[in-house]
Order: C-alpha cells, then sequence, then structure tokens
C-alpha cells in the first residue's frame, strides 16, 4: 500500500507540474551512415566526437514583457514573452524573479503564487532586426506555469526566438475534477495564441516586426507535450484509448491516466463544439499554422497509432525510460513510432523520470513547501538536470524545422555527442 502511495503521489506530481559526459547510443534510422565533420578532425589526425555545439546560451539578451489575450472557453489568457533584447550599457547580468498564479491547493503548495528565477530583463528593449525571429509557443505541464521552464524559454530566445508561452487556465486538485478539461481547452488556447502573436508583430505594436508568422513551432512538456502533438495535428482515438485502458489489471498505476478522462468522453465532446461522440478519430485540433512539434515527456495515450499517423510535421519527442507522470511508452516512444512525420527524431533518457526539462531547483523557490517536493526535484539517474543536453538537441531542431539551417540539420543527422544516459535514433537525413 505504502509503495501504491509513492507511486501515485510521484504520478500524481508529473502529471500536475508537470550537462554530462559519456556515451550516447546513436540508433539512426538514416539511409546514410553517420558522416564525420572535418572540423572534428584534431591535429594529429584523430577524430573527437561533436560537441553540445546549440548548448551554449546565445548573443542575444532576453527581454521578458507579459500580455494578456482570450483563450479557451472566453477566459482571459496571460501570455509570457521572452525575445531578443539589446543589452544594457553596464554589461551587467539580468536577473529577474518570475511570479505566477499558484495552480494548486494551499495543502499541496501553500500560498497565492509561485516564483522563479531567471535571467532576462524585464520590458527590455526589442532587438529589431532586417529579418523578424522565427515563433516558438511553449505548453506547460498540468497545473505549472511557463516561468518554471525559465532555463529553456530565456535559451530559445537568446538564440533568436520570440517565445510565447501560454499560461493555461487550469487548476489541480486531489480529484483532477478539469483533467479532462484541459484537453479541450488547451489546443485553443495554442491557436489564441498564435492569433495574438499576429497582432503583437504589427506596425506599432509591441513587438512589431519581430515575428515571423510562417516559422512556428509548439514546444510543451507533459500535457503541455499532449498540447504541441494536438496542435501539430494528432487526432484523438478513443476507441484505441479505452481498449488500452480496459487492457489494464485492476491494480495497475496506469489506471491513474484512464479514470479522470474515460468517463469524460460526452462532456469533451460537448465542450469542443460536436454535437455527437465521433465514431472514429475526433476532427483535428491542430493549427495549420505550426510547422514544428517538440514533445519532452508528452501524453500520447489518447492519440494511440492512428491519431499519431495523422500527425506530418516533423516531431522531436523526449522522454525518461522509468517516467510515472508519463509513461515512457505511452508517451515519448508511440509518438516517435507512430507519427506519419518524414523527419521525426527521438531522445531517450533510460533509467530517468519526468521532470528532466522543469528548471532546478535551486532556481524554484516554492518547491521547498511543496508536498510534491521529492518528485519535483529527485531524478534516480541525473544529479543535476540535463537543460544543457535538452537545449542542444531542441534548438539544433529549431533551427532545422524553422530556420532552415543546413549545419543544424547536419548535426541531427551525423554523429553524435557522445553522452551517458542518452539514446538517439532520428530519420533526419542530411
Amino acid at each position: 500500500m505504502k509503495h501504491h502511495r509513492t507511486r501515485l503521489v510521484t504520478t500524481v506530481c508529473g502529471l500536475a507540474v508537470l550537462v554530462a559526459g559519456g556515451l550516447l547510443t546513436t540508433g539512426s534510422t538514416s539511409a546514410q551512415p553517420p558522416t564525420t565533420s572535418p572540423s572534428n578532425i584534431s591535429a594529429t589526425g584523430e577524430t573527437s566526437p561533436p560537441s553540445l555545439t546549440y548548448a551554449a546560451r546565445g548573443t542575444h539578451a532576453v527581454g521578458y514583457r507579459v500580455f494578456t489575450t482570450t483563450g479557451a472557453q472566453r477566459r482571459s489568457l496571460t501570455l509570457r514573452a521572452w525575445y531578443p533584447a539589446r543589452r544594457l550599457d553596464d554589461k551587467q547580468p539580468a536577473k529577474i524573479t518570475y511570479t505566477a498564479p499558484n495552480k494548486f491547493d494551499e495543502q499541496i503548495t501553500p500560498g497565492k503564487n509561485i516564483t522563479s528565477v531567471g535571467a532576462a530583463l524585464k520590458n527590455g528593449r526589442p532587438q529589431r532586426t532586417a529579418e523578424p525571429y522565427p515563433l516558438v509557443v511553449f505548453s506547460h505541464g498540468y497545473g505549472l506555469s511557463p516561468i518554471v521552464y525559465s532555463t529553456l524559454v530565456e535559451h530559445y530566445a537568446s538564440r533568436g526566438y520570440v517565445v510565447l508561452g501560454s499560461e493555461h487556465n487550469e487548476t489541480f486538485d486531489g480529484s483532477l475534477t478539469g483533467f479532462w478539461k484541459a484537453l479541450i481547452d488547451r489546443p485553443v488556447d495554442i491557436g489564441r495564441t498564435i492569433d495574438h502573436a499576429e497582432r503583437l508583430t504589427k506596425p506599432g505594436a509591441p513587438l512589431a516586426g519581430m515575428i515571423d508568422l510562417d516559422n512556428i513551432a509548439v514546444v510543451g512538456h507533459s500535457y503541455g507535450g499532449y498540447t504541441a502533438l494536438a496542435a501539430g495535428g494528432a487526432r484523438f482515438d478513443f476507441a484505441a484509448y479505452k481498449a488500452r485502458c480496459a487492457a489494464l489489471s485492476a491494480d495497475d498505476p496506469r489506471n491513474f491516466f484512464c479514470g479522470p478522462v474515460v468517463p469524460k468522453e460526452s462532456d469533451m465532446a460537448t465542450r469542443a463544439g460536436l454535437d455527437e461522440v465521433p465514431s472514429g478519430l475526433w476532427p483535428s485540433m491542430g493549427d495549420p499554422r505550426v510547422k514544428a512539434v517538440i514533445s519532452m515527456a508528452g501524453d500520447a495515450y489518447l492519440f494511440d497509432q492512428r491519431g499519431l499517423a495523422k500527425l506530418e510535421v516533423p516531431v522531436m519527442a523526449m522522454g525518461g525510460t522509468v517516467d510515472e507522470g508519463t509513461p515512457y511508452t505511452w508517451g515519448a516512444k508511440p509518438t516517435y513510432d507512430h507519427a506519419a512525420s518524414r523527419d521525426k527524431t527521438l531522445v531517450t533518457f533510460p533509467g530517468a523520470g519526468h521532470m528532466l526539462f522543469v528548471d532546478p531547483c535551486k532556481k524554484l523557490p516554492w518547491t521547498q513547501d511543496s508536498f510534491f517536493r521529492d518528485g519535483l526535484c529527485k531524478d534516480a539517474v541525473w544529479d543535476k538536470r540535463p537543460l544543457g543536453i535538452v537545449a542542444h538537441y531542441t534548438t539544433a531542431f529549431l533551427r532545422d524545422t524553422l530556420n532552415a539551417d543546413p549545419k543544424a540539420r547536419a548535426a541531427l543527422a551525423g554523429e553524435q555527442p557522445n553522452l551517458d544516459h542518452v539514446k538517439y535514433k532520428t530519420t533526419i537525413q542530411r
């Protein structure tokens, strides 16, 4: 009973809130063998493995602003923007404390707000260039906030992207009463976020001329990973989902992923504006403006094989093999196996759990008093979160898909860095 409770708490934590050296196992499905760049040849003539080229923070200073639009169910939707900004004259490192609403029951996490510590310039002056920056829409884990991913979103902005983080309207309680509603509302929020990006980049607007609306990616973690897949065109297959749930034994902890949703199928159809529950695949909730998606430990089980086969844009999936927040075989692996995308990549962290993609807890003061502290802050494999590895692969993917950067494509298609506890597969060819 104690073990089951511990596992359940870990799972709830993963669903709700949701760089090292060594050996990386490369399983490239590319028809071409990996190639070695001449830049990796040393003075002695020996080749050295590639480095994490895209892990280093970029050359841009990062600005931060908050905007408001209308999201799903006509509710106010907060958008957090990170963007390339002009550097301050004094060259002092930027430091900021972000604040967001606490979406947990206060018995779980005390206080009205949560905070995180980052490195951005509040209301920094935008760094405009001749060419606009591609847009990254970021979707957080259930019950969390974009601010707890400041390491990654700031990294993308420093590398030349405008990032808009949707502050999804949801509240976490022990019974997960809003869990099914978020499945419908979150993709709507993504569309409304892109709509607002169109307004923000118009002449005279706060980010005038800064956003390249022809090159948009959605990046998300956990339920945010689900959101990214849905925005990219994956479609619900409720028949397969219910069959998956029915096959579980009564004491299987994965029943947790079924109970809050399976009985709500009809309510979900109504909330989505459908006249009846679809007999086959549900209509797409995707947005045709989305050009690529990244799913970090993202929930894929609602789509299953047929629904994921409707995902055709380039996709990168990431996940840990002992993840109890989104089981690897219910998330990252089927995303890679079944997406119809010509260019798809799987980055696997063997033995790792769910929270690898969130800021280190030293940057999240509120975690110290949270009931979920251990689940949030500890991992069986990584003493320090591998955010440099995550930043490298996701940035290379963004540069390939949104910037058509041949160097980034070569980095994804060719020989990989030597890293512990990481496996890599891709269909990308040079």
